[in-house]
C-alpha cells in the first residue's frame, strides 16, 4: 500500500470541479458553504504556501485550536503538506503557529509561537474587528497566496502527523481507512473526526456533508435529504 500523502491528495482533488465538502454552521444550520475539490486544493495551497514563508516544517508543530469547521481542515491538511505536526490541544508543546479564532486567548504567548487568526464568517477574507498585537490576520495572509502548492517537500513516513496521539504520517493509513465512495454527513465530535472522516471519504473517492455543533437532529436529517447525503 502507497502510504497517505497529504501532497498526492491535493494533487489528486485539484482537478475536481464536483462537491468535496459542503458545511452548515451558525444557527441551526444557515450558514452553508460548498467547497469543490478544486477549492478546497486551492485553500489548503495557500494556507500551506503560507506556512512555507513562515518556515514551518518537519518538526514543527502547529497547533489548530478551531472548532468543528471547514477551515479546520484546511489548517490541518496545510501543516501536513508542509511535514509539520498538528495539536488540537490549544495550549500544547511550544507551537511555531498557533492557527486559532480566539486570538486574544493566544496573543501572550511566551514561546515563540505565531498566532493566526481564522476567522470562521462564511468565505471571510479578513478578520473582522481589532487583533492583538504581533497576531496575524490569516485570512488575508492566506488570499494573497498563490492557489497552487510552491514549495512541496519530501514527506517523512516516520515523522510525526499528530502530536497528541504520537501517530506518524505512515500511521495514519490504518487511522483514515478508505471510504466506499458514498456522500455522506455526520456531526463530528473532534476536529481530529472530522478531519479522519473527511480524509477517509475522499481516499475512496466520496464528499462529506459536516454540521456544526449547533445543528440539530431534525434539521440534520431534512438537510441530508436535500443533499443526497447518508447520514452517519
Amino acid at each position: 500500500m502507497t502510504p497517505f500523502s497529504p501532497a498526492e491528495l491535493l494533487r489528486g482533488i485539484s482537478p475536481a470541479r464536483r462537491p468535496y465538502l459542503t458545511f452548515y454552521g451558525g444557527a441551526d444550520g444557515n450558514e452553508r458553504v460548498e467547497l469543490s475539490g478544486h477549492v478546497l486544493a486551492q485553500w489548503v495551497a495557500k494556507a500551506a504556501n503560507f506556512l512555507a514563508e513562515e518556515d514551518v516544517g518537519a518538526g514543527d508543530l502547529v497547533v489548530v485550536d478551531l472548532p468543528i469547521h471547514w477551515r479546520a481542515v484546511v489548517w490541518t491538511w496545510a501543516a501536513w503538506v508542509r511535514g509539520a505536526s498538528v495539536s488540537f490541544v490549544p495550549d500544547d508543546g511550544a507551537p511555531a503557529v498557533v492557527a486559532t479564532d480566539r486570538p486574544e486567548r493566544h496573543a501572550a504567548r511566551t514561546d515563540g509561537a505565531l498566532v493566526v487568526a481564522v476567522p470562521l464568517a462564511p468565505l471571510a477574507l479578513r478578520w473582522d474587528g481589532e487583533l492583538p498585537g504581533g497576531v496575524v490576520d490569516g485570512a488575508a495572509a492566506v488570499m494573497g497566496q498563490a492557489d497552487v502548492l510552491l514549495f512541496p517537500v519530501p514527506l517523512v513516513v516516520a515523522d510525526r502527523a499528530l502530536e497528541d496521539s504520537g501517530l506518524s504520517f505512515e500511521d495514519l493509513d490504518a487511522a483514515f481507512g478508505v471510504g466506499d465512495g458514498s456522500r455522506i454527513a455526520f456531526l463530528p465530535g473532534s476536529v481530529w473526526e472530522l478531519v479522519r472522516t473527511a480524509v477517509s471519504a475522499w481516499l475512496g473517492g466520496g464528499s462529506v456533508v459536516v454540521f456544526g455543533d449547533e445543528v440539530t437532529l431534525d434539521r440534520r436529517t431534512a438537510l441530508c435529504e436535500q443533499e443526497g447525503a447518508n447520514l452517519r
